[in-house]
């Protein structure tokens, strides 16, 4: 190695192309790396949606659900299965087995399981099943409603339809944007509306008009003829236009007169298919466009793309009378990780470049500076070369070592000017200073890396985001290696004419001198009283692991600033979902104009959290927010204006606000499933459970996600009447469901869209049983028998919506935690499972109680981080063995990591931040990091000092407090330049991030703390061996 870094340091013009080859290509790399929200993945569970229209939930959990858990029973590599059966929809989701090697053959399973369950003939469509991957994750939502009409009539919602497809098919034909989902878009109908009372007046049934519509609509290939062309025959009379259906003649004689369709519908017209559910944008009823741009473009590039898309839009159709709000823009996170690493990155270069100069000279600081572009540019590149963007995660990997990576180059640099400073040549103080820190630089780069590889045993969703972090680091510093070895030597003994020009060379010996003549007279009156000292210092960890223990509480995700806001509305038990919709429509009009602070507003009123129906009097409001260092208003002042304002609303039972949580779906801290098949039990634990619950201070807003119960009638066939009367068992069932849901008879294909005609009566003639008793169905004689004769009622309550978990029937409860609680979820937990948990259990004992979403996040991240630490925890001591081939002297390095652990507990507390999340310990182990390499420096130092230059009789304190004094100013350096770049992030001085201003609080001050351990403390404890270390 030696020979390497001589090459190099001699050869000025090979080292300064390869510098300028780095930065150029790094420069290139920047604009043409994609750039996305997310990493590149596939999620860890798969959902299967079909749909069975108009089945009641029991049926469809009989015939949809249960079919398909059965087939899955045997499907190795799934960790859990979650279904939910609601009216017309069987919703699965399954969770993968994390530890199962080849996740593409478990979903390959899963979907031919899925489609080997027989399911009923009504499932026109085969299941949807669909694996989120981040590439196919929508870049922006796009909300489009007519601003005449709160609500939308056939006519308006046609006009509005219409524009949305024009509007779709005009951004799909951008090469950026690869599909487009729609949500909330009614498919048009073609619509037959018979006329109970007409059709039995013509003594014709609903069954008859529906065979005699679907018989005489024809296309139908007959083959080829022998003659001489093989002429092609085929029969056609499709009905494909209102006057089609109009003039279709269902009954007849000779003569040609007889009953058309027209003569017992009370319309045949354009409509759409009904919903049961409203959703409004600003106040109005509204389409929405998920938009996905192709794999090809960046997310920063297809959102502009967007952007001057609809501006151009709105002004071609400046006169219409349509709004569009743009929501859920992805590519905002990114821009603003680019903007900090753009305004507080050069912040903090800009100090660092300072803080060098002052301590060194003006080209050693500058060349020091220069590793970090280079750093960056050897990362683009191999990031580029594997495959990576710039997304997330990336750019949090690369800030959070902005400040670290310039540490090696410094001590080398340091090193390099001390002896340049006795004297020796600006070529052998080059070679002679970078060979003697080479093993503890590298040991330093190697322990760097390895603190932060807990990150990659994270496992789940979060986890595959993460583990881009430590992969970025460890090429940052490799990067940080190659340079500080290599480039730096030679940037060093060369000439710069205008870096010496400023450069004095005047012999004179440097003015930091005196403070490390300060600092071993220092170090040696710690030495006389080394025992108080190390008292003290254990004392004051003491405390840290008091405050820790005490006052500190872990949550996955406690800083974020919430960019939503959740708002759950209950009017009075008879609203309707019309009359819910208006209720609330004051407070979405007064949300929707604070423009200020208020990106757009979402409204869903008859759907529940899980998708399935929820009762009509209830609605929930999504409020997004404009990022808040783009706004005046912190959101706690905006809820409290908002509740002042819903307060004086009327009609309103309750109004129930919450912050969206990152990384948590429902918006609640504490989840709990109850899963027991036993609906009497589960009902009675539910109860007990939400009792006990409301009944602790730490809690507020206690809810169960109860499914909402209907009435449902059960027509059961009289065998011995059908018999009787002759009558054809599908042609009661037929006759039913052209009733109550309608027919499809056949879709015509126009243009863009397939439209299905359907075949239904009136609203008017759905409202009682009486109306569907009254039916008429043809017997096989073609005679119409009452359909009261032939069947009987049954009436029932059942659920409109039925969820199990692994085969067991499942009630989620929800709770947020009070306002002044002081307590985390995670101590709620505790005390849930200690308490009531048992005795439920007890009672109860096949039921299940399991934490989800928050809960069970921050345990299984506190158990990983734990398992993970230990390792790597282990991995750096056998380095450190490895280095000073001593079994004792990496004890004394690690001793520094509990003080600069106790240095992050005081800073967090003195920062009012009693509650620290997952991003504050990433902090800690990017300090934890550093910390551990200014010990090896220092313990280097010692090491050496004593082996060569120690002579017998001679005092040892003395020799090891002057080899301190000379790592004082490479120390001090390393942890100025680390704060100094990291503390504009932590304090979002340009441009603020609260994931990463977690981190980087954490690992500044923790740093500048585990600093003073490192100058007193670790000296301290090496003074106490009387023999130097059998080192290497």
């Amino acid at each position: 190695m030696n020979s390497l870094i001589s090459y190099f340091a001699n050869r000025h013009l090979l080292a300064n192309t390869i510098f300028m080859a780095i930065i150029m290509m790094g420069a290139f790399t920047w604009h043409t790396i994609g750039k996305e929200e997310m990493p590149e993945f596939e999620s860890n569970w798969v959902r299967v949606t079909t749909i069975y229209p108009g089945a009641p939930a029991e049926d469809v959990e009989l015939f949809i659900t249960k079919p398909m858990e059965d087939e899955l029973k045997g499907v190795v590599g799934i960790d859990e299965l979650s279904t939910t059966s609601s009216m017309g929809v069987s919703s699965l989701r399954i969770i993968l087995d994390d530890n199962y090697p080849d996740k593409k053959e478990v979903v390959q399973n899963i979907q031919d399981a899925v489609l080997r369950a027989r399911l009923p003939s009504q499932v026109r469509d085969l299941p949807r099943i669909r694996q989120f991957k981040s590439s196919e994750k929508a870049i922006l939502d796009i909300g489009i409603y007519h601003k005449e009409h709160t609500y939308l009539d056939a006519k308006s919602r046609n006009e509005l339809q219409k524009f949305v497809l024009n509007f779709e098919n005009q951004l799909l034909a951008l090469n950026e944007i690869s599909s487009i989902s729609r949500s909330h878009y009614r498919k048009p109908e073609l619509q037959i509306i018979i006329d109970p009372q007409k059709a039995l007046q013509s003594e014709i049934s609903l069954n008859q008009i529906r065979t005699q519509i679907k018989n005489s609509n024809i296309r139908v290939p007959i083959g080829s003829l022998l003659d001489r062309g093989e002429s092609k025959v085929s029969a056609l009379n499709e009905l494909e236009t209102v006057d089609d259906l109009k003039n279709l003649l269902l009954r007849g004689n000779y003569e040609g007169f007889g009953v058309k369709l027209s003569d017992i519908s009370s319309t045949i017209d354009q409509g759409h298919i009904k919903t049961n559910s409203i959703f409004k944008v600003n106040g109005h009823e509204a389409v929405f466009l998920k938009v996905k741009k192709s794999i090809s473009t960046d997310i920063l590039t297809a959102q502009k793309v967007i952007i001057d898309f609809i501006k151009q839009f709105k002004l071609s159709k400046k006169d219409a009378p349509i709004g569009v709000v743009m929501m859920d823009d992805e590519s905002f996170a990114v821009r603003n990780r680019l903007k900090i690493i753009g305004t507080n990155g050069l912040l903090g270069f800009i100090l660092i470049i300072l803080v060098l100069f002052i301590f060194l000279d003006v080209k050693t600081g500058f060349w020091v500076a220069m590793g970090i572009p280079f750093s960056m540019g050897f990362t683009l590149i191999i990031a580029s070369l594997v495959g990576y963007t710039i997304n997330n995660m990336t750019l949090a990997g690369i800030i959070i070592v902005l400040g670290i990576v310039v540490d090696d180059a410094i001590i080398i640099a340091e090193n390099i000017s001390r002896h340049r400073e006795q004297g020796v040549s600006k070529r052998d103080a080059s070679l002679i200073g970078t060979i003697e820190v080479f093993r503890p630089i590298l040991a330093s780069i190697i322990t760097t890396c390895v603190a932060f590889l807990p990150l990659i045993f994270f496992e789940g969703f979060f986890g595959k985001l993460v583990t881009y972090i430590p992969l970025i680091v460890i090429l940052m510093l490799v990067g940080s290696l190659i340079e500080s070895l290599f480039i730096l030597p030679s940037h060093m003994s060369g000439r710069t004419m205008l870096l010496d020009r400023f450069t004095k060379n005047d012999g004179k010996t440097h003015w930091f001198i005196r403070f490390e003549q300060l600092y071993q007279k220092l170090l040696m009156r710690i030495f006389s009283v080394r025992f108080p000292v190390i008292l003290f210092f254990i004392a004051i960890l003491g405390g840290a692991i008091w405050q820790f223990h005490s006052k500190m509480k872990f949550v996955m995700f406690p800083r974020e600033e919430s960019k939503e806001v959740f708002i759950k509305v209950k009017a009075d038990k008879k609203s309707t979902r019309q009359e819910t919709s208006a209720l609330i429509g004051p407070l979405e009009n007064y949300l929707a104009r604070d423009t200020r602070n208020v990106v757009g507003v979402r409204s869903s009123i008859g759907l529940s959290r899980r998708g399935g129906v929820v009762k009509e009097n209830e609605a929930s409001i999504l409020v997004e927010l404009i990022p808040a260092d783009q706004r005046d208003v912190p959101l706690n002042q905006l809820l409290a204006r908002w509740k002042s304002f819903s307060n004086n609303l009327s009609g309103l039972k309750s109004i129930k606000y919450r912050r969206g949580r990152w990384g948590h779906g429902s918006g609640n801290a504490v989840e709990i499933q109850v899963q027991e098949n036993s609906d009497h039990h589960r009902e009675e634990v539910v109860k007990q459970l939400k009792s006990s619950m409301e009944a602790m201070p730490e809690l507020a807003d206690v809810e169960v996600d109860t499914p909402l119960k209907k009435r449902e009638y059960i027509l059961r066939l009289i065998q011995g009447n059908i018999i009787r009367h002759n009558v054809s068992p599908s042609s009661i069932t037929n006759t039913l469901r052209t009733f109550v849901e309608g027919s499809i008879l056949y879709s015509i294909n126009k243009g863009e869209e397939e439209v299905d005609v359907r075949l239904t009566v009136p609203e008017k003639s759905k409202k009682g049983l009486d109306e569907l008793l009254s039916l008429r169905v043809e017997n096989k004689a073609g005679r119409l028998i009452y359909l009261k004769n032939v069947v009987k009622i049954e009436e029932v309550i059942r659920p409109v919506n039925i969820a199990r978990t692994n085969f067991k029937r499942a009630t989620m409860i929800y709770a947020n935690m009070a306002p002044n609680s002081t307590s985390t979820p995670l101590q709620v937990a505790g005390q849930l499972e200690s308490g009531i948990f048992n005795k439920l259990l007890n009672q109860f004992p096949t039921t299940i109680l399991s934490f989800k979403g928050e809960i069970e996040d921050s345990r299984e991240g506190q158990g990983e981080f734990r398992n993970s630490i230990i390792i790597v925890i282990i991995i750096i001591y056998l380095i450190l063995v490895i280095m000073f081939n001593s079994l004792t002297r990496p004890f004394l390095i690690l001793s520094a990591v509990p003080f600069g652990l106790a240095g992050v507990v005081f800073t967090l507390s003195i920062h009012g931040m009693s509650i620290y999340g997952f991003f504050a310990v990433i902090g800690a182990l990017g300090m934890i990091g550093v910390v551990i390499n200014d010990a090896i420096v220092m313990v280097d130092r010692m090491e050496k000092k004593i082996r060569h230059h120690h002579r017998p009789g001679e005092d040892l304190t003395q020799v090891i407090a002057q080899a301190a004094s000379t790592r004082l100013r490479p120390v001090l350096l390393t942890t100025f330049t680390t704060v100094v770049g990291v503390l504009p992030t932590a304090y979002g001085l340009a441009g603020y991030d609260s994931m990463l201003a977690e981190m980087m609080l954490a690992m500044g001050w923790g740093l500048a703390f585990g600093t003073v351990i490192t100058l007193i403390l670790v000296p301290c404890l090496y003074s106490f061996t009387s023999q130097p270390s059998d080192i290497i």
